[in-house]
């Protein structure tokens, strides 16, 4: 049954991935100017400043694109439980990670910035689309439980017959 609750939440997930994938996640500003801006896929410089692109940041999209992928299987794979519960947890781990890396890199690019821009220190702006990765791990624990409560249900009905 696609209408359960946790096919809601799952389709959430994947919603929140696929906005959180095409769009900036935070940018650097100095004196009210874009100095720098980070995606998913990149981290490049702008204006007058040195200019530096990196692909770093690459491997925060294939997470993405691997968090959907599993997503998208276990919203299919409704009638095993079980199987969706494993990939349900493989994707929260994946998103916990993605998480941790894009910390990781606004830490390094600041340092990157600090190197370019000598004297100057750029002040990192989250973009709110950078907080869909955090709801998604909340509906993903959401989905993890809802499909828990289902096994038990229908175990408990076996019982019954």
């Amino acid at each position: 049954m696609i209408q359960r609750i946790q096919s809601v939440y799952l389709a959430l997930v994947l919603i929140f991935s696929f906005v959180g994938l095409v769009n900036t996640m935070g940018e650097w500003t100095f004196e009210g100017e874009t100095v720098a801006s980070f995606s998913n896929f990149t981290f490049s410089t702008y204006g007058g400043y040195s200019q530096y692109e990196s692909w770093g940041p690459f491997c925060l999209g294939i997470l993405l694109v691997l968090v959907m992928f599993l997503t998208l299987l276990s919203i299919m794979l409704f009638r095993k439980r079980m199987r969706q519960l494993r990939l349900t947890i493989i994707s929260t781990m994946l998103l916990v990670g993605y998480v941790l890396c894009f910390a990781l890199f606004t830490y390094k690019y600041d340092a990157t910035l600090a190197e370019l821009i000598p004297g100057q220190i750029p002040e990192f702006h989250f973009a709110f689309l950078s907080v869909l990765p955090i709801f998604s791990i909340i509906m993903n624990i959401l989905a993890i439980q809802g499909i828990r409560k289902d096994e038990a249900l229908v175990r408990s009905l076996d019982r019954l017959r």
